[in-house]
């Protein structure tokens, strides 16, 4: 006689895309507007998880966040600095199951400012990301 139950659990999960509905951040001014979902949802977090310095903010993991802004400014050779940000960035993105790859780098060092370009696959299609650092 076994100590547990023979229970039989049926198969009917699926691998559905769960909702990924977020508070909307308007990034001008730092306030909550509503909410957003989908492809929105996905370029915010985006656009956040890049422009937040990793291992500052406690609220976050270690996990969350883009070195990026350490490097700025520091006299590093545009081409190391250009290396590093593709890496930095990725690493940033790519934990997300929502994002599936991010290529296509085009990145600009102009003082104390890197415009960076790139392209990411997501789970919501390709978009296309702007961002000056």
């Amino acid at each position: 006689m076994a100590l547990t139950p023979n229970i039989i659990i049926p198969v009917d999960a699926q691998n559905t895309l769960q909702p990924s509905k977020t508070y909307a951040l308007d990034f001008d001014t730092g306030e909550i507007k509503g909410m957003v979902d989908g492809r929105k949802a996905i370029e915010q977090f985006i656009r956040k998880a890049i422009v937040t310095i990793r291992f500052i903010h406690p609220i976050y993991t270690d996990a969350y966040g883009c070195e990026v802004r350490n490097m700025i400014g520091k006299g590093f050779a545009d081409s190391f600095l250009k290396s590093e940000m593709k890496r930095m960035v990725t690493e940033a993105l790519i934990y997300d199951s929502r994002v599936n790859s991010v290529y296509d780098f085009d990145i600009k060092p102009n003082g104390d400012e890197i415009f960076i370009e790139f392209t990411a696959d997501t789970v919501e299609g390709i978009l296309e990301i702007e961002e000056v650092m």
